[in-house]
């Protein structure tokens, strides 16, 4: 009896220790990257880490890289965040970028296009934990979008980053809720900090709707802008940011004409437990 009763009280401290375990927290579900792209940033160019728990993040659909002014204003967002979000990236063009080798640069390619990859890319000054992308097909033109969703360590806080470009072109929002649950799991298991920013396509009262069910059910919060400068389509805001266990200390919307989308920027910093 005394074996047993060691043995079970053994299992129950491990039990508890697993629960406890920070590693445990952030043990995410397992997924499938055979299209995710990474470049590593040259050690020697990387730019030192800030001593503080606040960091920045840009969200950006960059339009891949076509309008006139690209480099420079991608040059110019690089200079003041410590995360990059970007959609519609090519691949082609951040490899000839003169400053990529600052970052670690991650992408979830969705599809090749004339020998370029084309999806979410999340740039980085230090390399991912845990990486995992997802991909959806447009109903109508089956053209597949991406997300990327990332864990990092920042000043031994942990941060589930996720860049998300929805679906566009369908009328039932059937296929645009079936794409947001892809995240579900990984919300789900994750307890700690998260951040979920991207290009929603949200030009109707439906998706929007559908949107803000998924936002309320896994308990994130929006960013407002003030003033809001997002890009709108049928008078309602495409881009959002949510997130959750973290602090809104600033956020501003960014006129660009490099792209047919304007720029997010948001300055974060850790809740207190």
């Amino acid at each position: 009896m005394l074996v047993i009763r060691w043995l079970f009280q053994a299992l129950m401290l491990a039990s508890l220790l697993t629960v406890l375990s920070p590693l445990a927290v952030a043990a995410l579900p397992a997924c499938d990257n055979q299209t995710l792209d990474y470049q590593p940033a040259n050690l020697q160019q990387i730019q030192t880490l800030p001593d503080t728990e606040d960091f920045s993040v840009l969200v950006w659909n960059s339009y891949k890289g076509q309008n006139q002014g690209w480099t420079e204003q991608l040059q110019q967002f690089s200079q003041h965040v410590d995360f990059l979000l970007l959609q519609e990236a090519s691949r082609e063009r951040m490899l000839a970028w003169s400053e990529g080798a600052q970052w670690h640069q991650y992408q979830a390619i969705a599809f090749e296009w004339l020998g370029d990859g084309l999806g979410v890319m999340n740039l980085a000054k230090f390399a991912s934990e845990e990486s995992c992308l997802a991909l959806s097909t447009e109903p109508w033109i089956r053209v597949p979008k991406s997300a990327l969703l990332q864990l990092y360590q920042w000043q031994q806080q942990q941060l589930l980053l996720i860049n998300m470009h929805s679906i566009n072109f369908t009328l039932s929002e059937q296929d645009y809720l079936r794409q947001l649950q892809q995240l579900g799991p990984w919300l789900a298991s994750y307890q700690g900090a998260v951040i979920l920013a991207g290009d929603f396509n949200t030009w109707s009262i439906g998706r929007l709707a559908v949107l803000e069910q998924f936002i309320t059910a896994h308990q994130l919060r929006t960013v407002r802008f003030e003033p809001d400068n997002r890009t709108r389509f049928f008078g309602k805001a495409l881009d959002h940011v949510f997130y959750r266990g973290l602090r809104v200390n600033q956020s501003e919307s960014i006129v660009t004409e490099s792209s047919d989308h304007n720029a997010l920027l948001v300055h974060f910093g850790f809740a207190k437990r």
